[in-house]
């Protein structure tokens, strides 16, 4: 719904296509005091402020013309909107219900993953028809009433392209080789996901084994991160993006972003990022509870793309003297394709965390799971 709001102390002016309210909304509207007024009547409203008046608006997201045709003479403050922290900072009911979705989540990936595995080769598959099944796995369950977004699923060199999106004339179908990449959510009544992982389909080569472990670690190494409290995710990304780097590799986004709650699935102020992108508005300083994506990534043009993204939570850690140190808990629970995965590339503390987080994955889903199900999880998430 494309609108804009002018809000006073006492009055909220929501300039909007009419025809996109129903009688019900517009009811309720009335009666809290929010007046309804044409979309496009905010430019010669704006002109009307009150010289003595204090305008609060963020430059980033309003638009130029509204911008210039605020009278000269009103005091403008341009500052992020206020409420962006008090979405981003989940309370207790907010992150239990959010823990309890990804379980759900969880489910339906990894019904998906052993659906995959087990029919690549058997039957035919298609990017489409693969994003469909998933689809389809996740809204089995009651509680999930749509996708947080279109699913990207790439097969090959598709998945090089960070925001494919697979189209009838696009659609590969998949093969007992290479590696599909799908990134995809879901919207519960509980929480908002997003989750990807990239499956290994058959033989791949030595080089994108080293890519597909180069990204695990970086994953690992920020998910594992302990930080003084006042750390931005500008202090953050070399964590995942430094396994990369040293072999000379780098991916051309952020490494993560913030996550409603039942809502937008790219949500600031919070991020990680390796420098500042001002209308991204990603760099705050990291609060408990909030929830923030952790997703590195190798995406070789004309070849293939890996992405391997959990969901964090920001938690407080133990406090040392004045200093209050930070740390996340991971929330997302699905088997990482250990087929894709040369542990000689690993440090020793970053197998001992892939173990213990498959180990969780294994008594977090296997309930959920029917018996030939439960057998094959117990392969890809057995310790390495």
């Amino acid at each position: 719904i494309l609108s804009s709001a002018v809000i006073t102390l006492d009055k909220v002016y929501f300039f909007i296509d009419e025809n996109k309210l129903n009688d019900e909304i517009k009811e309720e509207f009335n009666k809290i005091g929010i007046e309804i007024r044409n979309y496009f009547e905010i430019y010669e409203f704006v002109k009307n402020i009150n010289k003595d008046e204090v305008v609060l608006l963020d430059g980033t997201t309003v638009n130029y013309t509204i911008y210039k045709n605020i009278p000269s003479n009103v005091t403008i403050i341009d500052a992020p909107n206020p409420t962006f922290i008090f979405k981003a900072i989940k309370n207790e009911v907010e992150l239990q219900n959010i823990r309890d979705c990804h379980i759900k989540d969880g489910v339906a990936m990894t019904k998906f993953m052993y659906w995959l595995k087990t029919n690549i080769g058997k039957m035919k598959i298609t990017e489409i028809s693969a994003a469909d099944k998933l689809e389809e796995l996740r809204r089995n369950d009651k509680e999930c009433f749509d996708l947080s977004f279109s699913t990207i699923a790439g097969y090959k060199e598709h998945a090089a392209m960070m925001h494919y999106s697979a189209t009838e004339e696009s659609d590969y179908e998949l093969k007992q080789e290479g590696m599909l990449l799908v990134d995809s959510g879901g919207q519960y009544y509980t929480g908002t996901t997003d989750i990807t992982r990239t499956y290994i389909l058959g033989d791949i080569t030595e080089e994108q084994k080293l890519h597909y472990t180069s990204v695990l670690r970086g994953m690992i190494r920020l998910s594992k991160a302990k930080f003084l409290y006042g750390c931005r995710g500008l202090n953050l990304d070399i964590l995942a993006r430094g396994p990369l780097w040293d072999i000379g590799i780098d991916y051309k986004c952020g490494t993560g972003h913030g996550i409603g709650f039942v809502s937008n699935v790219h949500e600031g102020p919070n991020g990680f990022r390796w420098k500042i992108v001002p209308e991204r508005n990603d760099s705050c300083i990291f609060e408990e509870g909030m929830v923030t994506t952790n997703e590195p990534g190798v995406y070789i043009e004309g070849s293939h793309g890996i992405r391997i993204e959990n969901e964090l939570i920001c938690q407080r850690g133990p406090k040392v003297g004045v200093d209050q140190f930070m740390e996340f808990e991971t929330i997302t629970f699905a088997p990482i394709d250990l087929d894709g995965v040369n542990p000689e590339y690993m440090e020793k503390s970053e197998i001992a965390w892939l173990n213990n987080y498959h180990e969780q994955v294994f008594e977090k889903i296997s309930p959920y799971l029917n018996e030939e199900e439960v057998e094959w999880l117990k392969k890809y998430t057995r310790a390495i």
